[in-house]
Order: C-alpha cells, then sequence, then structure tokens
C-alpha cells in the first residue's frame, strides 16, 4: 500500500528526478561527442556535468555533485579520445545507480519517520 511522502521528501524526489534527467541529457551527450568527436559536445557535457552538481549539491549529496564536477572537470581536458570517450560513459554509468539508490533511501528515511 502507497503512503504518502513528507513535503520534504517529495521536494528531494523532485530535484532527484531532475538530476536524473540532467544524467540522462549527459549520457546522450556523451554518446552524440563519442560518435562525432566534435568538441562542441566537450563543453555542453562540461556545462550539464556543472549544473548537475549543484542540483545534487541543493539535495546535499554532496559526492555525488562532486563525482558529477569530476565528470565536466574531464571532458575539458585533452588526452587520447578513447579513454576519455570510455571514461565519461564509464561516470555516466555510475551517476545512475546512485540516483537510484538516493531516491530509495529517500522513501526509506521518510517511511522509518512515519513510523
Amino acid at each position: 500500500m502507497g503512503s504518502k511522502l513528507s513535503a520534504k521528501a517529495q521536494q528531494k524526489l523532485d530535484l532527484l528526478e531532475q538530476a536524473r534527467r540532467k544524467t540522462d541529457r549527459l549520457h546522450n551527450l556523451v554518446e552524440q561527442y563519442a560518435s562525432t568527436g566534435q568538441d562542441l559536445f566537450a563543453s555542453q557535457i562540461s556545462r550539464t556535468a556543472m549544473e548537475l552538481g549543484r542540483v545534487l549539491m541543493g539535495v546535499g549529496y554532496g559526492a555525488m555533485a562532486d563525482y558529477a564536477n569530476q565528470l565536466g572537470m574531464g571532458a575539458k581536458r585533452g588526452g587520447a579520445t578513447q579513454s576519455k570517450f570510455r571514461a565519461l560513459r564509464e561516470s555516466v554509468a555510475q551517476l545512475r545507480p546512485a540516483i537510484d539508490r538516493a531516491e530509495k533511501a529517500v522513501h526509506t528515511e521518510d517511511g522509518a519517520a512515519d513510523g
């Protein structure tokens, strides 16, 4: 049976949903960058990752925010292109389950507070 969430929990979930959308955007940008190799995408990845970092920091997930910011910095760095693409893909792939775990934790914490 579904229970209602507190206003604070709902606000956290809304911000985490925003983070999920930005992560999906990052995924799309990384794949476009990998397929075309155009540096235009590197700046878009960096900007989107920094925005994601701000959203995650606002929710109180500093570790994930730091990781998103590192992803943004990595997009602007030089180096071998294939290893850069691989690193960007892995970074996005690690952010998705972290956001899932954070959402589950909000549900769990709010359920424990109701009990």
